[in-house]
């Protein structure tokens, strides 16, 4: 309350118990909205971590082909490249993002003399391109969810540091000033009619 001006009137008085209301009642949502965030952001970093153990799979799977593919005149760059990558807005944890449908590639037939393991190559390498799309995708929506989660912990810093405490501090000053001032008045009153009775009395 350091540096605000309070106005000791029933008015303020009523004005700070209605903050103090509202802040109470919203704390706990906001609460609820940083577990959620934070359950979803962990969610998807488990989703990011296990995608990344397929792609290290499918890359020891496709060691055998490293030595052939380099020595092949083949290049797989001609049969297969990402047109597009396809999502859809979607609301994770109440963030608007984008959530990761497909790939859609552009692939070009295979000669009839192209070698036999090119089919299994370009379908591999599409597995693999589909998952590192995903992987960015997710990264996204995790870094959406970081920034509301900041956003949504300085608002829960807000209610539990000024709103809540500045609002029950203005209420209790305020009220000790009135009491102060209706017994004030009370006593007043209490000399001016006992003025009054002497004065009658003489």
């Amino acid at each position: 309350m350091a540096g605000i001006k309070i106005k000791y009137t029933k008015t303020e008085r009523a004005r700070q118990k209605k903050v103090l209301k509202v802040s109470e009642r919203m704390l706990p949502l906001f609460e609820a909205m940083e577990k959620s965030l934070m359950a979803t952001v962990n969610t998807i970093s488990e989703r990011i971590e296990k995608i990344r153990e397929q792609i290290e799979r499918n890359r020891k799977i496709a060691t055998p082909w490293v030595a052939v593919m380099s020595d092949s005149w083949v290049d797989m760059n001609e049969f297969i490249s990402v047109n597009e990558i396809i999502t859809r807005p979607v609301d994770v944890a109440g963030v608007r993002v984008k959530q990761f449908e497909s790939v859609d590639f552009k692939l070009i037939p295979i000669r009839d003399d192209a070698p036999l393991w090119l089919d299994d190559a370009i379908s591999l390498m599409q597995e693999q391109l589909q998952l590192l799309a995903e992987i960015e995708c997710l990264k996204e929506q995790i870094y959406l969810l970081e920034e509301e989660l900041l956003d949504v912990r300085a608002r829960i810093k807000l209610f539990e540091n000024r709103l809540i405490p500045n609002a029950k501090i203005a209420i209790r000053k305020i009220g000790q000033k009135l009491q102060d001032d209706e017994r004030l008045t009370i006593a007043t009153a209490k000399v001016v009619k006992t003025s009054k009775l002497q004065e009658v009395s003489v």
